[in-house]
């Protein structure tokens, strides 16, 4: 049972992806989440961020989609880490990065719990950016991810806020870059 701020190692984190039956495909996503996501924190400067978080939420973020694909995968892997005994801040990440994090209206058309599920920290913001510039192992634009959303979808008003969200997260983690 690991502590509060106990972080798993990554190769505890990619094993814990594989026994719990996570596809190959999302495991390979994962690992270049948390690559990008690091590359991210690298550039960032005066800052204290927590990389190994950076890195084992990267690995992680994606657990619940051992469960299911739908928007469920987020509260889905972050009850996967409480259970297991892993700290609040990992389990946030899982359920932040839904696309451009989710407010409480947006939760409640997607089915989840009515509450905020925004990323907060920026450790929590860089991790959602990195995985909306990874579509499958592929680096993207934001412009391109969603596009190819929009053109799936359409321009609903949830991927029109998600957008804007990514938008002011990218700005705003831009601005520490030196």
């Amino acid at each position: 049972m690991a502590s509060e701020e106990t972080l798993p190692n990554s190769d505890f984190a990619f094993d814990l992806l594989k026994i719990l039956k996570v596809s190959y495909h999302v495991r390979r996503h994962s690992l270049k989440v948390a690559e990008k996501a690091l590359e991210i924190a690298e550039k960032i400067d005066g800052k204290d961020i927590d990389k190994d978080l950076i890195e084992i939420g990267g690995i992680l973020h994606d657990i619940g989609r051992s469960k299911t694909h739908d928007f469920k995968h987020s509260i889905i892997g972050a009850n996967i880490l409480k259970e297991r005994g892993f700290s609040k801040r990992l389990s946030r990440i899982c359920e932040t990065h839904i696309l451009g994090g989710l407010d409480k209206e947006d939760a409640k058309q997607v089915g989840l719990p009515e509450r905020d599920y925004l990323p907060l920290t920026l450790e929590e913001k860089i991790i959602c950016l990195a995985d909306k510039h990874i579509a499958g192992t592929k680096d993207v634009s934001i412009e391109q991810r969603f596009e190819k959303w929009f053109s799936k979808y359409g321009k609903t008003q949830i991927l029109i806020k998600a957008k804007k969200r990514i938008d002011t997260i990218q700005k705003e983690i831009e601005s520490l870059i030196k």
